[in-house]
C-alpha cells in the first residue's frame, strides 16, 4: 500500500510516513495493518484509536502485542462497516459516534471515574450502545411529534386545531346569508302579519 499519509513534526515541521510512525508504535504486521486501513478509511477515528491503546498499557510494561491484535481485531471491523453487535442486538455507529464514545472514554478516565489499564474494549462498547440508544429515542420522538402536528386524514383545521362540517357550515358568510334569507322569506311582512290578525280576531 503506498503511503498516502503523513505526520508533521509540530516542534521541527519534518514529515514522516503514518507507516513508520506505525512501525515505531505498533511492533506487529498484523495490528500495524488493521490500524493503517482504519486511518485511511477514516483518519479522525485512527487518530482516536492509537491513543486509546495506550489506556491499555499496564504501568512500568510494554503493551502487549497479542493484546492489540485482540482489541483491534474487534473494533476495526467494527468501526469499518458502521455498526456493532451486542447484547442480541444491532447499532447502527457512525464515524461521528465513534469520535464521541472515545472523547467520553478520555473523559472518564481523566476524571478518575475510569481506571487503567483497561481490561478490554466493554466500556467503550457500553458508550456505543448508550448513545445509539439516545438517538434512537430521540428519532422516535420527532416521529410521534410530527405525528401529532399532522393532520389526520379527513380532518379539518381552523384556527391551528382540528374543527367538524357543522362548525365549518357555521362559519361560512354565504350559508349564513342563505340561510337568514329563508328564515327571512317564512315570515310575513307587517301589513300582512296585521290583516292576518285582524281576520282571526273576527273569528
Amino acid at each position: 500500500m503506498a503511503n498516502i499519509l503523513t505526520v508533521t513534526c509540530a516542534s521541527c515541521g519534518a514529515e514522516e510516513s503514518m507507516d513508520s510512525v506505525l512501525m515505531r508504535i505498533v511492533d506487529d504486521d498484523a495490528a500495524r495493518n488493521l490500524v493503517r486501513d482504519l486511518l485511511c478509511a477514516h483518519f479522525s477515528v485512527g487518530g482516536l484509536v492509537l491513543r486509546y491503546l495506550r489506556l491499555f498499557k499496564p504501568p512500568k510494561h510494554k503493551l502487549g502485542m497479542p493484546k492489540v491484535r485482540a482489541l483491534l481485531a474487534e473494533l476495526v471491523p467494527d468501526i469499518q462497516r458502521g455498526y456493532i453487535e451486542r447484547k442480541g442486538r444491532v447499532w447502527q455507529v457512525g464515524p461521528s459516534q465513534w469520535v464521541n464514545a472515545f472523547n467520553a472514554v478520555f473523559a472518564a478516565v481523566d476524571k478518575g471515574t475510569l481506571k487503567t489499564p483497561l481490561p478490554g474494549n466493554a466500556y467503550l462498547y457500553e458508550v456505543l450502545m448508550r448513545q445509539a440508544d439516545a438517538c434512537e429515542a430521540q428519532a422516535e420522538a420527532k416521529v410521534e411529534q410530527d405525528r401529532r402536528n399532522t393532520p389526520q386524514r379527513g380532518s379539518l383545521q381552523i384556527d391551528g386545531g382540528p374543527a367538524s362540517i357543522g362548525a365549518l357550515v357555521g362559519k361560512d358568510p354565504a350559508l349564513v346569508a342563505a340561510d337568514e334569507r329563508m328564515r327571512n322569506a317564512s315570515k310575513p311582512d307587517p301589513a300582512t302579519a296585521a290583516r292576518i290578525a285582524s281576520i282571526l280576531g273576527k273569528k
